[in-house]
């Protein structure tokens, strides 16, 4: 059986990078961080300006290609933050793709937590990348207005009181029955 595409989502700050790491040691996997291909647009372009977007698109793509072709027993964690809005719905079905490509099973978790936490998070000085949300007031702003995107079939797992291990370990966990 072809190792999972395994699908991270959750707001800002919620410990999908450091989670979807540990998990990526935990399994001998490989972790593509959303931030990889928002880094490498907003080095080039402005937040929210078409020429960003469209290199994000191209920089994913190759990734995602080069991803696909991975032996089969590796473990593809990717991670996202989407809200359920009609335009960024199109944002993951390049995980739905790769996940089709390679024949593996795609298992998507949703990390959930308390605001407080969530506002304590983001600002940690473990937090780091230039593209990374920090700003207190933009994420209250976020929660508030928006929902996150929740695929068919995802499992939230409220991360309010966990570690980054322990969280790990749980999917791990998950992973496996789901797997089995």
């Amino acid at each position: 059986m072809v190792a999972p595409v395994v699908h991270i989502g959750g707001w800002p700050g919620a410990g999908k990078r450091a989670i979807g790491r540990r998990l990526a040691e935990l399994t001998n996997g490989r972790l593509i961080d959303n931030h990889v291909m928002l880094d490498a647009a907003r080095a080039i372009y402005d937040r929210g300006s078409p020429g960003a977007a469209d290199l994000r698109e191209q920089v994913r793509d190759v990734i995602l290609s080069h991803a696909k072709n991975l032996p089969g027993e590796t473990t593809i964690i990717l991670t996202d933050a989407l809200a359920d809005e009609p335009e960024a719905r199109p944002l993951f079905a390049p995980t739905v793709t790769l996940a089709q490509a390679r024949g593996a099973p795609l298992l998507s978790f949703i990390l959930d937590l308390s605001v407080d936490e969530n506002l304590t998070r983001l600002q940690s000085p473990e937090r780091s990348g230039a593209a990374k949300l920090k700003d207190p007031d933009i994420l209250r702003s976020i929660r508030a207005e928006q929902t996150l995107f929740v695929p068919e079939g995802a499992v939230t797992l409220d991360v309010t009181d966990l570690s980054v291990d322990a969280s790990a370990q749980i999917l791990l966990a998950k992973i496996g029955l789901m797997c089995a």
